[in-house]
């Protein structure tokens, strides 16, 4: 199912014109940023850059290496390399984009920055429940990616005929890693047609998806391979699938950021798997990738049990709590949804 469209003709034209009057403008992602945070950076940065408006993007940490190649990554501000600036340049925007996240308290560290800028502030983002703390938003929680959003504030503009071969990189980069390579539910007609206009641009599909997926390292394929031979546990009485990694089980294959991308999927590819979950530690905390098929909604029990959120069958969450006390809670209540996860794979 397709979403109404929320780029209405007067506010495009309303976020143009302060666009191109406007000399400080900051592009957004969240923490933990992944292909389609940077990619929606990235591409409405190479649109405006190439349209004569200048931007920064700033991000509040890195981003996975197999997005290095896209255009414009090198001038990314990190808030954990460079707090000072990246702070400087949100709190003194004049435009201020949040990108693929709709709550101030996705940007982790950052976060009081962005609630004290005295920018106007621009959302464009496809998750559920977004949080009013912006001044204008573009929210649609049935499009497959905030990427495939960038290219239909693009196209309200009149440009799609215009985008460069490195704005559609970056957005078809986006829309391809948050869809699992458009296998998502997610995916309708309008994605393939917006895959469509961008390949015309003459950019290389099958390379973006080979730097992408086909480019690992040794020490990442080694540690998917003890996660999924030591560490996955499947509960096929609840239809549930958990692994879980200490930071010591992750620093012993040398682990680089994005090195489990992917890995939650990999235990709810199990037949008779409908909820997976993927847990490790991160720093001072542990981060959770939980996944469904189906009727279960993921978004719902993160929410619930560990104040995440995310989409009906992809969803994330954090606690300070201990890896193993984390563990032990989501086995625990995996009894309490035995009903719910019992339903025959779609």
């Amino acid at each position: 199912m397709e979403s109404m469209e929320v780029f209405t003709d007067d506010r495009v034209r309303e976020l143009r014109s302060k666009l191109e009057g406007s000399k400080r403008i900051v592009l957004t992602g969240h923490r933990g940023p992944d292909g389609d945070a940077v990619g929606a950076c990235l591409a409405l940065w190479n649109h405006l850059k190439e349209n004569g408006i200048d931007s920064t993007v700033v991000m509040p940490d890195p981003y996975p290496e197999f997005i290095f190649w896209m255009n414009g990554h090198e001038d990314i501000v990190l808030h954990s390399d460079k707090p000072n600036l990246a702070e400087e340049l949100v709190t003194q925007a004049e435009v201020l984009f949040v990108l693929d996240y709709n709550d101030s308290s996705r940007v982790g560290d950052l976060q009081s920055a962005l609630d004290n800028t005295g920018a106007f502030t621009v959302m464009v983002d496809h998750h559920q429940m977004p949080s009013d703390f912006v001044d204008m938003m573009f929210s649609d929680s049935l499009s497959c990616s905030t990427c495939e959003m960038i290219y239909r504030l693009i196209e309200k503009w009149g440009e799609a005929r215009v985008i460069s071969k490195s704005t559609a990189e970056c957005i078809y980069c986006g829309i391809m890693t948050d869809t699992g390579s458009f296998r998502f539910p997610s995916v309708t007609p309008r994605t393939h047609r917006i895959a469509a206009s961008l390949l015309e641009t003459g950019m290389d599909h099958s390379a973006i998806h080979s730097r992408v997926y086909d480019n690992n390292r040794e020490g990442k394929l080694k540690l998917v391979g003890y996660a999924i031979s030591e560490k996955l546990q499947v509960f096929p009485e609840f239809h549930a699938a958990i692994i879980s990694l200490s930071a010591e089980e992750l620093n012993r294959f040398g682990y680089k950021k994005g090195d489990t991308e992917g890995l939650v999927n990999t235990a709810l590819s199990i037949e008779g798997v409908n909820f997976a979950a993927f847990i490790h530690e991160s720093s001072e905390r542990v981060k959770m990738s939980f996944r469904s098929v189906g009727e279960f909604s993921a978004r719902e029990f993160s929410a619930k049990h560990f104040g995440g959120g995310g989409h009906h069958n992809a969803a994330g969450g954090a606690s300070q709590d201990s890896l193993e006390d984390v563990l032990k809670k989501i086995v625990s209540l995996l009894p309490v949804y035995s009903k719910e996860l019992n339903y025959p794979a779609p």
